[in-house]
């Protein structure tokens, strides 16, 4: 199977790559302790609309990441064709 045959199969996942940081592990780290705090204070309704803007925000961070990927990828293959 050709990398891109592999690459679509799934077979390559290069997010499962990435290599975390200490300063990314802070950042998730602050972020769950303000999510659990923000989520203590919350009461039924606030709660439920707080919960959807994170599933929103994910969403969100998600399609970007994509867009990342696609554009790298592009660009790499451009690099490739001009050498």
């Amino acid at each position: 199977m050709t990398t891109l045959q592999e690459l679509w199969y799934g077979n390559i996942r290069p997010n499962e790559d990435k290599v975390i940081t200490d300063e990314e592990k802070e950042l998730v780290s602050l972020i769950v302790k303000h999510h659990e705090k923000l989520s203590s204070f919350l009461k039924n309704n606030e709660l439920v609309v707080f919960e959807k803007y994170i599933d929103c925000f994910t969403e969100y961070t998600s399609l970007i990441e994509c867009q990342a990927f696609e554009i790298g990828f592009k660009l790499a293959v451009k690099m490739l064709k001009n050498n």
